[in-house]
């Protein structure tokens, strides 16, 4: 078929279509389509992995158009639409499955943007029921087609029937039918989860995926039914986020509604031996919030750092209200106005201390793991060093993540109420000291990028200075303050070897500096010449290095010589002409030769007989 022209912000998904196109359909040949493959692809490359369901339904009607087009599938004319349905007579061709796919994919992301928009306008809630409707009919259709035909293998009849029963799922959870749309979620996930175990480790994981996305529905319908224990389930499921994004609204409605039955229970909080009464229903969901909030991160992988930062992120939101909360009660609160003159801190002033200190110390775990992050995309600390073939984050990437830690850890300390305590002042002071180490060697790392090596060289000897008294106040520290165990001391001597090897390097690297500048020869040199035809100039390239080969940023290694060959002239055999005789002279010959005889001259007749032209020689 002809190629369509798309709009350019969107690129169609043409890999299966195409597959399906070239194939050449035999009689005994049995018709096979990845169903989950072919939407989850299309689904995340236009538009749903930011759930932007408007651009996936632009993409589904292009697509069907396509597919239409091609299998010459007409619904009428431009005058008239004649509804047409597939049948088993008509139904000899794979694309008719992907056709009754896209259709149905088509109506599902039309309901799903309605209902984003229900929230403004609720008259939009029956249009994507209707539209939602529209979606499980094609479905059945599709997994009636599937299950009737003997051409179709036993792989896709059963993820059409697992796809049918998902949308059906999505209809009766819509209609509050919980009971009936538990049973096809989970229908549909055992026949997923069986068609995982079937298949590869490669292809297992796309049904995995499935399966865990329909957990937070199945719990969901599970707790409205009346089971108490789902709600533990979904608490985790949403802080892990792996729920539907639609059903994260629910989801959230539902754990306020859990936290506001605990509220009675949350009257106090014991914080630094002193007890803090809470009035504020609002703070008090917060601080129950926040004890879940230990369970949700325990539920999410070290290695899934964007998962845990948003949990981070949601936390310190909320965090935020309830410290904005917090301080409209304080102006309004006469104590708190009465306790000022006395240099006292009054119950709510130390409850805003106390948010203070948490939305301070989350921050900083939040920090950390975005640099562990940024760590885990950079070699190693040991070997971070300044090279321009490692396109890694930059050391001020680093910087500024630790000048927000130092930043916290210094507003730490003149929160009211706290100023005063040594446990923490020292706590704060020995991190505060391991985190400048940790700052100072990545601005070394900077300098070393700019060739200044004196720069660099001090600011090591800083990094020791700063690191040898972390490990000191450490071990002098008693204190167990749980908030303030962010760096050990292994790190810290970890960090001292590496800077030992580093300065041996700069040493090295100012060294070499200043030979070639005073001979000379530090300029630029052109790599792209042969080395034998630059052999009076040394030049190292270390992205060249063979300590480098085999390493993302390596190069190609310099050429030696220049190939093919460049002409030269060559010496070739000499040509000898004989040029003497231009300068020879020879006898004369006259005398051989004689003298020649002058002829009689003619008279008057002669001349005549000339001009009537006879008598002359002819």
């Amino acid at each position: 078929p002809e190629a369509e022209v798309t709009d350019p912000k969107t690129e169609d998904l043409k890999s299966e279509e195409t597959q399906l196109e070239d194939q050449v359909i035999g009689e005994d040949q049995f018709f096979s389509v990845d169903v989950l493959h072919v939407i989850k692809e299309a689904q995340n490359q236009h538009g749903l992995r930011h759930g932007d369901y408007q651009r996936y339904h632009g993409y589904c009607n292009r697509r069907l158009k396509r597919i239409r087009k091609v299998l010459k599938f007409k619904m009428g004319d431009k005058r008239k639409v004649t509804p047409k349905k597939v049948n088993e007579p008509i139904f000899t061709d794979p694309r008719y499955i992907l056709m009754l796919l896209m259709t149905s994919e088509r109506a599902w992301s039309r309901a799903m943007f309605l209902k984003q928009e229900a929230n403004s306008e609720p008259r939009k809630r029956h249009h994507m029921v209707e539209k939602m409707r529209k979606a499980v009919v094609l479905a059945d259709e599709l997994s009636l087609l599937c299950e009737g035909s003997l051409r179709v293998d036993a792989r896709t009849k059963l993820e059409a029937q697992a796809y049918s029963a998902y949308m059906s799922g999505i209809l009766h959870f819509e209609l509050k039918n919980w009971i009936s749309a538990m049973d096809l979620f989970r229908k549909s996930q055992t026949i997923y989860g069986k068609l995982g175990d079937a298949m590869s480790k490669e292809e297992q994981t796309i049904y995995k995926t499935m399966v865990e996305e329909m957990s937070p529905n199945i719990r969901y319908c599970a707790y409205t039914i009346g089971d108490q224990s789902a709600m533990d389930d979904l608490v985790q499921m949403h802080g892990a986020g792996r729920q539907d994004p639609l059903l994260s609204q629910k989801l959230d409605s539902l754990i306020a509604e859990s936290r506001e039955k605990k509220v009675a229970s949350m009257s106090e909080i014991v914080w630094r031996n002193r007890t803090i009464r809470i009035k504020n229903n609002k703070v008090r969901l917060f601080l129950i919030g926040v004890k879940e909030f230990e369970a949700d991160l325990s539920s999410i992988s070290e290695s899934d750092r964007e998962a845990r930062v948003e949990v981070y992120d949601r936390l310190l939101t909320e965090c935020k209200d309830a410290l904005q909360i917090t301080r409209d009660d304080i102006r309004t609160d006469p104590h708190s106005k009465a306790t000022e003159k006395t240099n006292q801190v009054s119950d709510l002033q130390f409850l805003q201390s106390y948010l203070s200190y948490l939305r301070l110390t989350k921050t900083i775990e939040r920090n950390l793991i975005l640099v562990g992050g940024l760590q885990a995309n950079n070699f190693p600390v040991e070997k971070a060093e300044g090279d321009s073939a490692h396109r890694g984050p930059k050391p001020s990437d680093f910087i500024r993540l630790y000048d927000g830690v130092l930043h916290n850890l210094t507003e730490v300390l003149s929160l009211p109420g706290i100023e005063v305590d040594s446990e923490i002042s020292d706590a704060v002071g020995s991190q505060r000291a391991a985190f400048q180490a940790f700052r100072c060697f990545y601005v070394a790392q900077a300098y070393v990028n700019e060739k200044k090596w004196a720069e660099a060289m001090a600011l090591y000897d800083r990094v020791l200075e700063h690191s040898r008294k972390a490990i000191n106040m450490m071990m002098r520290s008693s204190e167990d303050i749980a908030e303030f165990k962010l760096v050990e001391t292994g790190r810290l001597e970890s960090l001292v070897e590496t800077i030992a090897f580093n300065r041996y390097r700069v040493h090295a690297s100012a060294i070499l500096d200043s030979v070639a500048g005073k001979e000379g020869e530090k300029k630029d040199v052109d790599t792209s010449i042969p080395i034998l035809e630059r052999l009076d100039v040394y030049h190292e390239d270390v992205a060249t290095s063979s300590l480098n080969i085999g390493k993302p940023n390596s190069k190609v290694p310099q050429m030696t010589s220049a190939y093919p060959p460049k002409f030269e002239p060559v010496p070739c055999k000499p040509l000898f002409f004989d040029v003497a005789l231009n300068h020879a002279t020879f006898p004369s010959l006259d005398k051989k030769l004689g003298k020649k005889e002058n002829p009689q001259k003619a008279g008057l007749t002669g001349l005549i007989s000339n001009w009537w032209g006879w008598g002359g020689k002819k």
